[in-house]
């Protein structure tokens, strides 16, 4: 017997992560043809998006990084696309910049996530999911002293 989905609204939490160069960090699922994405993942019952944020850091990519409140970028409420899945709700956090020391205790959790990479903005907004890609782009592009934005994503394909 299937257990029936908790109450309430599923989320997810990612983290933007970039270089000195401005390049963002992209680590590709374990799954075959699968886009590049964020780190990240979804947030557990009991857990808050933030330290679901770091703990999914840890996890995949072997890093403790100090992502912390103010470091919050974005919400975006995300409509079901497809039936049998939810609406959700994903939050996006602004990471650290790592140096070139950081990148080489890198150590991908490899039942999740098969590799990482280095990319420019412009080049990993076309390697992202079109969706998430489309939820950072403003942030990327028109970055405000203050960017903290909240967003909803409804689509033609919605289930209802």
């Amino acid at each position: 017997m299937m257990n029936p989905s908790p109450p309430g609204i599923p989320a997810t939490a990612y983290v933007l992560i970039t270089d000195p160069g401005g390049r963002l960090l992209l680590v590709h699922p374990a799954k075959p043809e699968a886009p590049w994405h964020l780190p990240g993942g979804i947030v557990e019952e009991g857990e808050s998006p933030l330290d679901a944020a770091r703990r999914e850091i840890r996890e995949e990519l072997g890093l403790i990084l100090d992502v912390q409140t103010w470091d919050f970028l974005a919400v975006e409420w995300l409509q079901a696309t497809r039936p049998g899945r939810r609406d959700r709700l994903s939050f996006i956090y602004a990471g650290p910049r790592l140096n070139p020391a950081d990148h080489a205790r890198i150590t991908l959790q490899r039942e999740e996530i098969d590799a990482w990479r280095w990319e420019l903005p412009n080049s990993a907004l076309q390697m992202l999911h079109p969706r998430l890609a489309a939820r950072i782009a403003g942030t990327l592009h028109n970055p405000r002293p203050s960017p903290t934005t909240y967003l909803e994503t409804r689509t033609a394909e919605a289930t209802r």
